[in-house]
């Protein structure tokens, strides 16, 4: 189905804070297909779109934050011993190797597929400012810019500085605007990393679903965990 899709679409290691957007925005030719359906299968089709989109109200970062969510927990730490983070038991997690020398490493991590084949996926990236930026307010701006005049098709839900995460960050929450079912919802963070010009980029990209709030508040609640080990 068509995250498993997104997935599949983004090369090696791309799960970088602006990529997510920018790509996410690009990679739903193909759905057009089902239009040739079975009426039952449009019916259903229908059915749970409205499910999604029947409210005007988004579900915010303190909401997803605070939706209560139990899950059995696999601690994950990367093979430098750079980071530490708790991701649901049962998910996939590999290190990426990446092209581009401003992303000095990461991991992603997917959830299984449900029954209609969408993921969940958590990405933690380690990177130099693009934008050449020393601080973390600079970064965010710089961030914050780029997918406001780059993005299409999907709309900033909301953006500033948190400490959801138990330290000082900025985020960003989008959402795709296609009413499509199944398209990601993506809240992504900003750390710093306590060198000058070195960031934590930490995103939650969830299928808005019929399980979109209990999914998103298992990926927040994950990020939560994140803990810096080495610096060096």
């Amino acid at each position: 189905m068509l995250t498993w899709k997104i997935l599949a679409d983004f090369p090696t290691g791309s799960f970088l804070f602006a990529n997510l957007v920018l790509a996410n925005a690009t990679s739903h030719t193909q759905h057009v297909v089902h239009n040739l359906r079975k009426m039952k299968f449009i019916g259903k089709f229908i059915v749970l779109i409205l499910l999604v989109s029947c409210s005007n109200n988004e579900n915010t970062l303190e909401q997803y934050a605070n939706f209560p969510v139990k899950f059995a927990k696999q601690k994950v730490t990367y093979p430098n011993n750079d980071f530490s983070i708790f991701i649901q038991k049962n998910w996939e997690w590999k290190v990426e190797n990446y092209d581009n020398e401003n992303i000095l490493l990461g991991i992603d991590a997917s959830s299984k597929p449900d029954k209609d084949g969408f993921i969940d996926i958590i990405s933690i990236q380690k990177v130099k400012s693009f934008g050449e930026n020393k601080d973390l307010k600079s970064e965010f701006e710089y961030c914050l810019n780029l997918i406001e005049t780059n993005s299409q098709n999907r709309k900033v839900i909301e953006s500033g500085q948190t400490e959801i995460l138990n330290q000082q960050s900025y985020f960003l929450h989008t959402k795709s605007d296609t009413g499509k079912y199944g398209e990601a919802e993506i809240i992504s963070f900003i750390l710093d990393s306590g060198i000058d010009g070195v960031f934590y980029n930490l995103t939650a990209s969830a299928s808005q679903t019929t399980d979109l709030k209990k999914n998103m508040s298992i990926l927040i609640q994950s990020l939560k965990t994140f803990k810096k080990l080495n610096n060096k």
